[in-house]
C-alpha cells in the first residue's frame, strides 16, 4: 500500500473521529432510507460501508431489480453489516415497484435516494425532527452537492473528486398550495430526495406503480404530490451528495410526444385528484388544478439536466464586470489573514471544499471516504 493510500485512509479516520465527536445526537430520530437499484451492487455496498462507518441508526430498504448474479452478490455483501436494520426486496425491472417496500417500513419518516448517492445521517434525522415539529411542512432536506470523479474513476464507486457544485436547494414555503406548486415548478429543486412522511410515500407509490421509474409521468406525480403535501424546507446544512456519472436521466417521450399522454393520463388524474380532494377541494376543481400544474410542468425546459451546465445549477448569473470586482476583492482579502478571518466570520464561503465553509466538515468526511479506498 502506497503512502498516498495510507494518507487517504488516515484522513478518513481523522474526519470520522471529528464527525462523531462534534455531531453526537442524543435523540437521533430514525428515518427509513429507501434505495431502488439495478445491477450495481458495488455502489449499494459502498453506501453500507459509509453508514457503518458513521454509526448511522437509520434502517435501509433495498428494492433490487438486478440480474441473478448481481442480486446474489448484493444479498451476500449486505450480510456483514449488523449495526443497522436492512430489508431486501427483489422486483422485476420496468415499473415502479417501490409500493412493495412501503408496507414494510416501520419508521414514520423516509427518504428515497439514488444507489450512487450518499446522505448525511445526522441531517436526515434533523429533517425528521423538523417535520415532527412543523406539521404544515410536507418535506425537509439538507443542501445537496453534486460531485464528479476524475475521468479514470468516472463511473466507479470510489475515486478522486475532480469537481463539486455549490450547495443546491431552496425552501418553498408559500402557504397556498397552488402558489407553492407554481413557485416550485417555475424553478424546481431536488425535492425527490427530501425526507417526507411514510404515509405520503405510500400514497405516491400506490399511483406511480403504474409507471416506469425513469418515466416523466412518475417525475411529475412524485414531485407535484410532494410539493402539495405541505411546505418544503431546506436546512442550511449539507444533507445529500449526488455522484454525477452520466447514467441517470428521465425518459421524456411522454411530454415530447403528446399522443402518449392519453394512455396514462387517466391513471395520473384519478390518483392525484383523490389526494387533492382530501384537502377539501371538490372533485371538479381538483381536476382543473391537476391540468394547471401539468401545464406548468410541460413548459419547464430543463428537466433537472445534470449534463448541460450542471455546475451552474442553482447559481445566479452576474455581470462580468461585477463578477471580476468580487473576484479581485476576494483575492485581496484572502491575502490578508486578519481580513480573511473577519470576512469569513460574517460571510462564510459556500464552496464546500474550503475549511471556512459551514458545509466543509460534512463534505470532507464524504470526500475522504470516497477517496480512502484508492
Amino acid at each position: 500500500m502506497s503512502k498516498g493510500v495510507n494518507k487517504s485512509a488516515m484522513d478518513f479516520v481523522s474526519s470520522k473521529l471529528y464527525y462523531l465527536t462534534n455531531n453526537f445526537h442524543e435523540s437521533y430520530m430514525k428515518v427509513a432510507i429507501i434505495i431502488p437499484t439495478m445491477n450495481r451492487p458495488d455502489f449499494i455496498l459502498r453506501q453500507f460501508e459509509f453508514y457503518e462507518f458513521m454509526s448511522s441508526p437509520h434502517s435501509i430498504y433495498i428494492l433490487d431489480s438486478s440480474n441473478e448474479e448481481n442480486a446474489e452478490k448484493l444479498k451476500e455483501g449486505i450480510k456483514k453489516f449488523k449495526n443497522f436494520e436492512t430489508t431486501y426486496q427483489w422486483a422485476p425491472p420496468g415499473k415502479d415497484c417501490l409500493y412493495q417496500l412501503t408496507p414494510l417500513i416501520k419508521e414514520k419518516y423516509c427518504v428515497q435516494i439514488g444507489d450512487d448517492d450518499i446522505v448525511i445521517p445526522k441531517t436526515i434525522s434533523e429533517c425528521a425532527d423538523f417535520l415532527e415539529e412543523h406539521p404544515d411542512y410536507g418535506t425537509c432536506a439538507g443542501k445537496q452537492v453534486d460531485i464528479r470523479f476524475r475521468q479514470e474513476d468516472y463511473s466507479k464507486p470510489y475515486g478522486l473528486i475532480e469537481q463539486q457544485t455549490l450547495p443546491l436547494g431552496r425552501s418553498v414555503e408559500d402557504g397556498n398550495m397552488l402558489v407553492r406548486a407554481k413557485n416550485f415548478w417555475s424553478d424546481p429543486t431536488f425535492i425527490c430526495f427530501a425526507v417526507r412522511r411514510t404515509e405520503t410515500e405510500k400514497t405516491i407509490r400506490n399511483i406511480t406503480k403504474h409507471f416506469g421509474l425513469l418515466e416523466d409521468m412518475l417525475e411529475f406525480l412524485l414531485l407535484s404530490i410532494l410539493i402539495i403535501s405541505g411546505k418544503s424546507k431546506v436546512l442550511d446544512k449539507l444533507g445529500y451528495v449526488m455522484q454525477i456519472s452520466g447514467i441517470r436521466s428521465f425518459d421524456h417521450s411522454l411530454t415530447a410526444n403528446f399522443s402518449f399522454i392519453s394512455e396514462k393520463w387517466s391513471i395520473c388524474e384519478k390518483g392525484f385528484s383523490e389526494i387533492i380532494q382530501e384537502k377539501g377541494v371538490p372533485e371538479k376543481e381538483s381536476l382543473k388544478i391537476i391540468k394547471w400544474i401539468f401545464l406548468i410542468y410541460l413548459v419547464y425546459p430543463y428537466r433537472f439536466s445534470t449534463e448541460t451546465g450542471w455546475l451552474s445549477v442553482g447559481q445566479e448569473e452576474s455581470a462580468p464586470a461585477r463578477r471580476n470586482l468580487f473576484k479581485k476583492l476576494r483575492y485581496f482579502i484572502s491575502s490578508k489573514p486578519l481580513l480573511k478571518s473577519i470576512y469569513y466570520k460574517f460571510y462564510p464561503p459556500s464552496y464546500v471544499d474550503r475549511p471556512e465553509s459551514k458545509y466543509f466538515n460534512d463534505f470532507k468526511i464524504v470526500k475522504d471516504f470516497l477517496e480512502s479506498y484508492l
